[in-house]
């Protein structure tokens, strides 16, 4: 995928605090096995903050855009027909393949060489020997292995067959019939790592701005809504314009054309419930009229740029004004 696609993925909010996470942090998205849902990526999930598959979704785009490479970790079992790794194992009696086993220990009588399960020499709280009738101490009686009894038909066996069960689809199915798949974790493309850093989509230099002007700031920032939602914004920067508290909040937003109304939707949304009076909306490289026209009428500041430092040099000159 080229860079334009990249910068895309990149406007994510959650993609873009996992990837900034990974890159200050030298991290690597390591899998974790659960028994309902199979390989999933807690710390991607903790970024992105949505659902199991959405993680999964937007973990998958960033490989396939080349942001994150993958490294091999393991090969798991997983099943033929839905492919789903959350597989377990059922042991089976050789001669009726019921699951109604035991396993017991097998014993030796020192002294005669007498060998059979455990529970065959218990009687009347003691031990004895079934076949020399000697009462036997603890120290009489050795442990040599280990035997399978079938409680259905009532065979014994030294080792049970075994199948695999799918907890999904509830599929029995032998070893050669499985299917597996590779395990990864992710780590950074070292290639595109100061894209990542230095490019259009840092905020660094808007923070820079804000903070001129006494406003503190928090990158990522999150505000909470009257529903109770958190919403998540590139920048919060609270501070005083013209002796009133305000409180403004920031999203870069990154297209390969022209930036549409949905957009601009989705960012009002957010400044609504969240109460925010002063929203910014940073569009790279450019909006549509029609999403203009509707930012205007939600009264949303557009600042079209190439890069987030050209984006600054503008939001400097519009606080300046202000102030």
């Amino acid at each position: 995928m080229n860079e334009g696609v990249r910068k895309v993925l990149y406007s994510n909010h959650g993609a873009k605090m996992l990837l900034h996470h990974m890159l200050r942090e030298k991290k690597e998205l390591l899998p974790e096995y659960e028994p309902d849902t199979g390989f999933r990526y807690p710390l991607a999930e903790q970024y992105i903050g949505s659902s199991f598959s959405e993680a999964q979704h937007v973990i998958r785009k960033l490989y396939e855009a080349g942001v994150l490479l993958k490294k091999y970790r393991d090969k798991a079992v997983a099943c033929p027909s839905c492919l789903s790794p959350a597989i377990s194992v059922k042991y089976l009696c050789p001669s009726c393949n019921s699951s109604n086993i035991e396993k017991k220990d097998v014993c030796e009588h020192v002294s005669c060489g007498f060998v059979d399960s455990d529970e065959v020499f218990v009687k009347d709280k003691g031990r004895i020997c079934p076949k020399c009738g000697k009462t036997i101490d603890d120290a009489g009686v050795r442990r040599v292995g280990t035997a399978f009894h079938c409680r259905i038909c009532g065979e014994s066996f030294e080792k049970p067959t075994w199948m695999h069960f799918c907890k999904k689809c509830r599929l029995n199915f032998t070893l050669n019939e499985a299917s597996f798949i590779d395990v990864y974790s992710y780590v950074l493309n070292c290639d595109v790592k100061d894209e990542f850093g230095l490019d259009a989509l840092s905020v660094s230099p808007i923070k820079d701005v804000f903070e001129k002007y006494s406003f503190k700031t928090s990158i990522p920032g999150s505000l909470k809504g009257i529903s109770g939602s958190i919403y998540l914004f590139d920048l919060v920067a609270k501070g005083k314009i013209g002796g009133r508290d305000v409180v403004v909040a920031l999203d870069i937003m990154c297209s390969t054309g022209q930036l549409d109304p949905s957009s601009v939707s989705s960012f009002m949304g957010k400044l609504i419930d969240a109460d925010v009076k002063m929203g910014v909306l940073i569009a790279i490289p450019e909006m549509d009229p029609m999403a203009k026209n509707l930012a205007e009428l939600y009264d949303i500041m557009v600042v079209e740029s190439k890069t987030s430092s050209e984006a600054a040099e503008r939001i400097d000159g519009a606080l300046k004004a202000m102030l």
